[in-house]
């Protein structure tokens, strides 16, 4: 089997699934590794049960159940909700160390005490599950104070979760990190600092590659990506980013490129027929690669299923978002939206997967008006499951089911007291012109990045506005404020 795993990984060929498991579970295997790489990416939904079973068997070596539970997560298959809960009660701190590392908002609750206790024997596994989605401030601390944490580790932890909210407030300790004793602790802290789009820290990596260790490799990477963002703001901002004119390339002539010759047209993939459909996905072994592409290859445009017979769609909404498979029900939500199968994707609202959730949310943003979906995700949004892209996505969704201006006094109070940064950000662009009891924002701090200022900032130029806190906003160094101010 081994001298065949390139094979089996390459096409995805889940007929190798349930062998592949078996020489997992072998404690005199070789090559596990490359088993734990093949399965994670054959993704197989057949897997999970015995994966599961291996991973919480105390009888069974450490390396053999660490390996099956890496599995489980690199492919998106550990349980959530109760089922993952339950693993909790186990008080196994191997389980347990994967149930906080895989963790949602539901499980916030059990995350608390741990990343709130930097001498918790799983406080870096609590770091890692808050690193997404987990947008209010008191979460953002917890990562922040991982910087100061006397095990390198955790150090290295903090850095690399830090780069995914990018809250303003971390910068100045990230700097600090960016210079620790650690080297690996230190390139992390680097390369978080990539996104951090501000005047002192494009100096501060300037200034750190000028070395020769691996430090310094680190921060020439992240200059190259910073760079490029300052030097194309350097015509409208060029007064801005005078204290780094030294390290910026002179800026571009304003003119429009050339546009060349066109390129080759992309074909439109075709829609297999439904007994294509029904014969590809229903047999759960073979290579999955093509199924997978094929669906990924449709996903971004709902146009095309619109050719799919409208006696075939009932038939195959049923089949597509019944599949056991979750990347099929995920992948297939643009489909039910073109059909308006809005049953089918209400009921995707509550699948068991959070990424088949969250493209049923999205997607039915694009059937026709309906208070109901309407309702659920405003209460989707008052419940706090979603923040980050799921909130952005589940508001959007909202406003776009509620006439004209009836959302108007939720986005207002939703954008002056949330506590997450993505859904406050959201309300601004969603209220368009209508930001006039908002604009005191523009004096206070932000709350977790400099979006909502931006957004309000980008609604005043739109509105013919003039932003009573423009002058003081001119002092902050960030280079997304600076270009929203720049036509001011």
């Amino acid at each position: 089997m081994l001298e065949e795993l390139d094979r089996i990984t390459e096409q995805q060929d889940r007929s190798a699934t349930f062998e592949l498991i078996r020489e997992l579970a072998d404690p005199g295997a070789g090559g596990r590794e490359r088993i734990v790489y093949a399965l994670a990416r054959l993704g197989d939904p057949r897997a999970a049960v015995p994966l599961a079973g291996i991973g919480r068997d105390r009888d069974q070596p450490a390396q053999v159940r660490q390996a099956a539970l890496q599995v489980l997560e690199e492919s998106a298959m550990c349980p959530e909700g109760a089922e993952l809960r339950a693993w909790w009660d186990t008080g196994d701190d191997l389980v347990r160390a994967c149930l906080l590392r895989q963790a949602t908002r539901g499980e916030a609750d059990l995350l608390e005490p741990v990343v709130c206790d930097p001498h918790h024997l799983l406080h870096r596994h609590g770091l890692i599950g808050i690193g997404i989605t987990f947008e209010e401030p008191h979460w953002q601390q917890y990562k922040i104070a991982g910087l100061d944490h006397p095990d390198p580790a955790v150090r290295r932890t903090a850095a690399y979760q830090l780069g995914w909210d990018e809250p303003v407030a971390a910068e100045p300790a990230l700097h600090r990190t960016a210079t620790d004793s650690d080297a690996d602790v230190a390139c992390a802290a680097i390369d978080t600092l990539r996104y951090y789009r501000s005047r002192a820290t494009l100096r501060l990596l300037h200034e750190i590659a000028q070395g020769d260790d691996t430090r310094a490799t680190a921060a020439r990477d992240a200059v190259a990506d910073l760079l490029s963002d300052f030097e194309d703001e350097q015509s409208r901002i060029g007064h801005w980013l005078t204290p780094v004119a030294d390290l910026l390339g002179a800026p571009e002539l304003d003119y429009a490129p050339s546009p060349g010759p066109p390129g080759p047209r992309r074909s439109k993939p075709s829609v297999p027929s439904a007994a294509e459909v029904f014969a590809m996905y229903s047999d759960p072994d073979g290579p999955w690669k093509p199924k997978l592409a094929a669906l990924h290859s449709y996903y971004p445009r709902s146009d095309h299923w619109s050719g799919v017979p409208a006696a075939d769609r009932p038939g195959l909404a049923a089949f597509l978002s019944g599949h056991p498979d979750p990347q099929v029900r995920e992948l297939c939500c643009p489909a039910l939206s073109s059909w308006q199968e809005v049953d089918s994707l209400l009921a995707l609202t509550r699948d068991r997967e959070l990424g088949v959730r969250k493209s049923a949310v999205y997607n039915l943003r694009f059937v026709p008006l309906s208070h109901e979906i309407a309702t659920l995700t405003w209460d989707l949004i008052v419940s706090g499951e979603v923040a980050g892209t799921c909130g952005q996505e589940a508001l959007a969704t909202c406003a776009a089911h509620t006439p004209p201006g009836d959302l108007d006094d939720r986005l207002i109070e939703l954008a002056r007291t949330d506590l997450r940064g993505s859904i406050c950000a959201e309300a601004v662009s969603l209220l368009g012109d209508h930001i006039e009891p908002l604009l005191p924002l523009l004096s206070e701090p932000p709350l977790l990045t400099w979006a909502v200022h931006t957004r309000l900032l980008d609604a005043c130029r739109n509105s013919g506005r003039q932003p009573p806190a423009a002058n003081a906003l001119r002092t902050i160094d960030n280079l997304y404020v600076a270009a929203a101010l720049a036509d001011r």
